[in-house]
This record gives C-alpha cells, sequence and structure tokens, in this order.
C-alpha cells in the first residue's frame, strides 16, 4: 500500500466521527474519495494481508504436510525458506522465513520475518499460525494468531480459518505508531478448479466468503462481509470477483466490486467501489 497520503487519511479517519456524508451539493464521487477512500482502502488493504497470509501457509505448508523432507522447496519463491520440525515422523511445526533483511515477495504477498505454523492434533487437521516478533506483511506490522482448520480431510484444498487477536500497526514519517485491530475474521475458503489442470497449486483458484470486523486508529469501527462467493487465483494472487459489503460506522456503506473471476481480465487487483450514489476504483 502506498502512504503518500497517510497523515491526510488518518486526518479523515479522526473526524470520521464528526463528518456529513449526505451534505448536499458535493459531488457523489467527491464525497467517497473525502468519506470512504481512506478507511476503505485500509480495510481492503488488511483483508488483502489477511488472504496474503493463509493462500502463503495453504501453498507452502498445506500442498507440503506429506513430504519427507526438512526443508520445503517446490513451487516457492527463492527467498522463502521454510523448515519442517519433527519429533520421530511427527510434525512440530513449520516455519516459514522471509528473512529479516528485505521484503520477501510470495504468492502476492511482501513479507519479513517468520511465519510459524503449529499443528494442534496428531491427525494434521487443525492449525496455528503465529508470527515472528519482526513479521511484517504488505507494509504493516502484524501480530496475534489465526486459526487454520482443513475441511474435507484434502490439505491445500478446503479449508477455513478465524481469528479474534490480529492487528496490523505501521509507523508515520513522524515516528507515530498507529495500530489496526481485527476483533473478529471469520472466512471459508473452496477449491474451485485449476486453470491448467496442474497438479501443483500454482493454477489453483478458490471461491471463499469472509467476514472481517476492524478497529480504527480512533476506535471508529468498520467491516468488510462477503456478498456472493469471491473468487481468489494463484495465477493473479488476488481476489478478482465477487462482491462485498463494506459499512463505516456512523457513515454509512458502499458495495465493494472485485470484478467478474476472469484470470485475465480481473487480474489487475482493481475493485470498483460504489456508495453515495458514485463510484470509484481502488487499485490494491
Amino acid at each position: 500500500m502506498s502512504f503518500r497520503y497517510l497523515k491526510l487519511g488518518l486526518i479523515v479517519l479522526f473526524f470520521l466521527g464528526t463528518s456529513n456524508s449526505c451534505s448536499t451539493g458535493s459531488d457523489p464521487e467527491d464525497i467517497i474519495e473525502e468519506v470512504f477512500s481512506v478507511p476503505l482502502e485500509f480495510c481492503l488493504e488488511i483483508q488483502n494481508g489477511i488472504n496474503d497470509i493463509v493462500m502463503d501457509v495453504n501453498a507452502i505448508a498445506m500442498n507440503n504436510l506429506d513430504t519427507k523432507k526438512d526443508t520445503i522447496d517446490d513451487e516457492i519463491a527463492k527467498c522463502v525458506t521454510p523448515v519442517i520440525h519433527r519429533t520421530g515422523e511427527l510434525i512440530d511445526s513449520i516455519v516459514i522465513d522471509y528473512g529479516a533483511s528485505s521484503t520477501c515477495k510470495s504468492n502476492g504477498g511482501n513479507f519479513k520475518g517468520k511465519m510459524i505454523v503449529d499443528p494442534a492434533d496428531e491427525n494434521l487437521t487443525n492449525f496455528e499460525i503465529r508470527f515472528s516478533d519482526d513479521f511484517v506483511a504488505n507494509g504493516f506490522d502484524v501480530a496475534g494468531k489465526i486459526a487454520y482448520n482443513i475441511v474435507g480431510g484434502d490439505p491445500g484444498r478446503n479449508f477455513s480459518v478465524s481469528s479474534a487477536t490480529m492487528s496490523f500497526s505501521f509507523t508515520d514519517s513522524d515516528d507515530k505508531l498507529f495500530t489496526f485491530t481485527v476483533p473478529s475474521v471469520e472466512s471459508d475458503y473452496t477449491y474451485l478448479k485449476s486453470e491448467n489442470e496442474d497438479v501443483d497449486y500454482v493454477d489453483d483458484i478458490f471461491k471463499l466468503t469472509t467476514d472481517m470486523d476492524v478497529t480504527n486508529p480512533n476506535g471508529a469501527q468498520m467491516s468488510l462481509t462477503s456478498e456472493s462467493d469471491l473468487i481468489f487465483a494463484y495465477a493473479c494472487n488476488n481476489i478478482i470477483g465477487g462482491n462485498a459489503l463494506f459499512v463505516l460506522q456512523d457513515i454509512g456503506e458502499g458495495k465493494v466490486d472485485f470484478g467478474g473471476g476472469d484470470t485475465i481480465d480481473d487480474c489487475d487487483g482493481k475493485v470498483r467501489v460504489n456508495a453515495e450514489g458514485g463510484s470509484i476504483t481502488i487499485d490494491l
């Protein structure tokens, strides 16, 4: 995410509680730009960050639960070092190391630090994702834990995730810390197809539903809830289809259009937002 307009955006967030989104005489697009665009972009970036995290875990860890290797090296970025720690044949944890000195791009996410995937049962169906203290995702310092649950017994395909402890933080140019907390997020992922019938995950397409609540640094609440199945494609490293509802406390709501789900036409990371009689495009 670009933080060129960070200070302006935070001022907008600070005054959200006293702004009137229905003032007369304003152009609808101007209203969306002034009132919705900054908090909505933060909300979408946080949702995108969570999605990047769980899809990278799905690609690297879950698609390799049956490997006998100690270091996973199939279909991963060169900057990633995933190591499986075992006691005998039982997996104790999978540590996905993105390095600490520079950003590592992996399946759409830009990461630093480590993600640790701990099995919660011996059947390897329930897991907990946690993060090193220096973990960064897409420019945010990320803390908390995510529950990852395989659905149907086929790793790398259907799964659900949830969390009530995550936070996304960043420090501005004046060294002021801003923290967005995520008191609730629940998402269900269902394998749809492989674009090229590849045996690897790289062409897999998923449909998902999600419901996420976010608390802004000033305490204002916002949420993003899918209104249809959203479409995620590994080939695009992004959500490329479906619709969601964005709600901003005491201000209003907007309809978010992620596209038509085409891996060519909708693979640009752009979303369309309709609210207050107008629309804008946000580039993720």
